[in-house]
């Protein structure tokens, strides 16, 4: 029997035919040597809901004390936890609809919490509603964040403004400004103890430097020549995450991970969809870790490819009836990590454990590498596929978690299109002896033949490896 050969990278390739395979919603990981596979291929973490706020499309999230603070449409709100019972609050107008971003300084014994919109700087607290900073040497900034004692605003024509140590006072004569290059800055990060000043075409990186006037920091003297493709293309900063990774002008994915230079980490299939995306502001960046997994999602409006940094293996994600992930913005909080959602109000926890998004289903497709015999045509009898079998549940939904089945179909041109699929059972709990096997599959033809295995019934998935019978015949 010959391997079918299931991928650890999505890569799909541009066009039908010249593809090494797709994960979408599943992802590769490697197993310990001795297992009977190199690798198990397993569905990505589904969404647990943790509360749902009236407005939708999420803006941006911050967590402290026990408290996430969520942006909405034109409205702050607050999620707390009592016992098992999250409830959301709304703490009153943030106006606008547009992405906003959070910053906490270390002010004893309340730290200041400040949000960044497209319309001003608002004082946060848990309490009330959100307050103007109302500061007149101030300029209106794209983004705010926190480093070294500082909030620090990054502003357009290429400034980034400093306020003082632990407070929200801000001088006119105190910022820095980039000037490696032309065009201004698209944002401004903490990058370890460094702040990176993100332009359209380079990355600066600036240290704190205890300057008495101006800028406290001083810029090194290197600097990137790849700069971001779009404000929020980058994420990574965020507490209890290590790595940053941004969207490059390149229309790359880029990893910047201790050094002042960043490694490419995208494949040219994802730099093609990249490109592909005309206004760049509809690029952003989420991530998020569970089970010792660092995910790294990269989303456009038609897509959302997701990036394992300690594997550098990347795998697609759809949420039901789309071709791109529902979640966005992203923070550790309540014991994992939360996300948004796109178009809805929901609060998401992305948990391991949860084989959907809420109450839809969450397909993980494993698509697998052309078997091909070219130029001669193949008689394939049979094919097997080694999952990991007898994960129903002994309760819950009938038959979806109690008796789950996978369904399998089959490609003979490359993967444009594919046969109706047939199902098979990946069994009951504890029926560890269920075969996953189909019989009678016609002839492939010369581009080979490339299967796919579709499962949404909403238990552990786990798929090892294939294997199938080819008889070559004459062209």
């Amino acid at each position: 029997m010959a391997d079918i050969l299931f991928p650890i990278s999505t890569a799909p390739g541009a066009r039908p035919g010249e593809g090494a395979g797709r994960l979408i919603n599943a992802y590769a990981e490697k197993l310990q040597d001795g297992a009977r596979a190199g690798f198990a291929r397993r569905r990505a973490p589904g969404l647990r809901l943790l509360a749902t706020a009236t407005e939708v499309g999420m803006r941006g999230m911050h967590f402290h004390n026990g408290t996430l603070y969520i942006a909405v449409a034109e409205r702050l709100r607050k999620v707390t936890l009592s016992g098992s019972t999250y409830t959301v609050t709304d703490l009153g107008a943030l106006p606008g609809t547009g992405r906003v971003t959070f910053a906490r300084n270390n002010k004893s014994p309340t730290p200041d919490i400040l949000c960044t919109t497209q319309n001003d700087t608002y004082v946060v607290t848990s309490g009330a509603p959100p307050v103007a900073l109302g500061d007149g040497d101030l300029p209106q900034a794209l983004t705010g964040c926190f480093l070294a004692g500082y909030f620090i605003w990054a502003i357009r024509d290429g400034r980034f403004f400093f306020s003082g140590i632990n407070a929200t006072t801000v001088s006119a004569l105190d910022f820095g400004k980039a000037e490696s290059r032309p065009g201004g800055i698209l944002n401004a990060v903490p990058y370890g103890e460094m702040l990176l000043v993100c332009g359209p075409s380079f990355l600066e990186f600036w240290q704190n430097a205890g300057n008495a006037t101006g800028s406290p920091f001083s810029r090194a003297a290197t600097f990137a020549g790849v700069g971001l493709a779009s404000t929020f293309a980058i994420a990574g900063f965020e507490e209890g995450f290590s790595n940053i990774v941004f969207v490059g002008n390149d229309n790359g994915v880029h990893l910047l991970s201790g050094g002042y230079t960043p490694t490419k980490i995208s494949t040219p299939d994802l730099d093609r969809l990249i490109e592909a995306v005309s206004d760049k502001t509809q690029l952003d960046v989420t991530v998020s870790v569970t089970s010792g997994h660092s995910w790294v999602a990269v989303t456009g409006p038609t897509f959302t490819w997701e990036y394992e940094v300690s594997t550098g293996l990347w795998h697609e994600r759809a949420s039901y009836e789309n071709t791109r992930w529902r979640a966005v913005c992203s923070a550790q909080a309540f014991g994992g990590w939360v996300l948004g959602d796109r178009t809805t109000g929901r609060v998401w926890m992305l948990d391991p454990n949860v084989h959907k998004e809420g109450d839809d289903p969450l397909i993980a497709s494993f698509i697998s590498q052309p078997a091909s015999g070219f130029p001669n045509r193949v008689a394939i009898p049979r094919a097997d596929f080694d999952f990991i079998v007898g994960q129903g549940k002994v309760s819950g939904s009938e038959p979806i978690e109690t008796d789950p089945v996978v369904l399998i179909s089959w490609s003979d041109d490359g993967g444009a299109t594919f046969k109706v699929p047939v199902s098979r059972k990946l069994g009951p709990l504890s029926k560890f002896q269920t075969r996953v096997t189909v019989n009678r599959t016609g002839m492939a033809g010369p581009y080979g033949r490339v299967w796919r295995l579709d499962l949404s019934d909403p238990v552990f998935v786990s798929l090892l490896s294939g294997q199938m019978d080819g008889d070559p015949r004459s062209r």
